[in-house]
């Protein structure tokens, strides 16, 4: 003789004498099923398994939907959703400009399309068993002019702002790239630098050839001589004069260029104090500078604990375009 019961904190204890018996659950959780068999002669055996009932309706568990997105990116949208094969997975991009519908789970989405603005995001799962539609997620596109900064990317906005201005056009093409962690060199420095001055519309006169080691054919020799004709630098080198195009900048030059070109090339900081940075003394070279331009709230330094500068480290292209925009005040069109 055997027995079979089936029973949950939800519902009452159901009993079936049959060998095999066919149970359908009417609601879904943990389920106790025991068997109990038992001889003619009244010995007993129990046997007691844990059932899990899936709900066969669909249900959204979590959703993956960036919240920042650039107009360049093509991005990932995912959901993890329960309930009975085969579900369709039916997503909804509302906005200003209308919706855009995509489906499956994973789903790519290329922002350039609606567009620039804010936008609500759902998922509708779907089966024979009926459909689950999630709360909206609110997504922003910003403008994303270089594939390698992403709106996420710290110094978006200043790289943005730098290429709104006409001051770069960026390192690479198709892509087009900013390459914001390359260091820059004080060639690129005195480009970014005349631009900032006069203007993007400003085009030099033709070089004459001031320094020994800036060919008139050099890329950048017209920016690098009216940068020295500006009087913002009188080169790195006498007899002969050089200027040292390929040299990478340090943050200690960079602070002397930026003032310079910023108060004018007679400019000329009050002492410095030694007490802003741990690793700039007062007796640093280019302690006055390094320490006005703190003052000017153009730096906050490199590190904290104690508070730094690194004067002595490469400037990034990602930090010269933040240093160009609160030198100059820079702003987006």
């Amino acid at each position: 003789m055997s027995a079979l019961l089936i029973s949950s904190a939800a519902m009452a204890q159901s009993t079936s004498t049959q060998q095999n018996p066919t149970v359908a659950f009417s609601t879904p959780g943990s389920k106790q099923v025991t068997l109990k068999v038992c001889t003619a002669a009244g010995l007993c055996n129990t046997v007691t398994k844990t059932v899990v009932v899936l709900d066969p309706r669909p249900q959204i568990v979590s959703l993956s939907i960036p919240p920042l997105v650039g107009t360049a990116q093509t991005v990932s949208l995912s959901a993890q959703t329960t309930g009975r094969p085969a579900l369709s997975h039916t997503w909804t991009i509302a906005g200003p400009q209308g919706n855009l519908v995509l489906t499956g789970n994973p789903a790519s989405w290329n922002a350039q399309t609606p567009g620039i603005g804010v936008y609500q995001v759902t998922l509708r799962a779907q089966n024979t068993d009926g459909s689950f539609t999630s709360a909206p997620v609110t997504v922003s596109v910003e403008l994303m002019s270089f594939a390698d900064v992403p709106p996420t990317y710290w110094a978006w906005n200043s790289i943005e702002t730098l290429y709104a201005n006409g001051i770069t056009s960026g390192c690479g093409l198709n892509p087009r790239t900013y390459c914001p962690g390359n260091p820059v060199s004080r060639a690129e420095m005195a480009v970014f630098l005349v631009r900032a001055m006069h203007g993007s519309s400003f085009l030099p006169p033709l070089p004459v050839g001031i320094f020994s080691d800036v060919a008139t054919t050099y890329w950048a020799a017209p920016q690098i001589e009216q940068f020295y004709l500006d009087g913002i630098t009188s080169g790195c080198a006498l007899s002969p004069l050089r200027f040292c195009p390929g040299n990478l900048l340090s943050r200690a030059e960079m602070a002397i260029f930026l003032l310079r070109a910023k108060h004018g090339a007679a400019y000329v900081p009050p002492p410095a104090t030694g007490t802003r940075f741990a690793d700039v003394p007062a007796t640093y070279w280019a302690a006055p500078w390094i320490e006005q331009l703190a003052n000017e709230g153009i730096t906050n330094g490199c590190a904290t604990n104690p508070t730094r500068y690194c004067p002595d480290a490469n400037v990034l292209r990602d930090q010269m375009a933040a240093f160009l925009v609160r030198s100059f005040g820079l702003t987006a069109p």
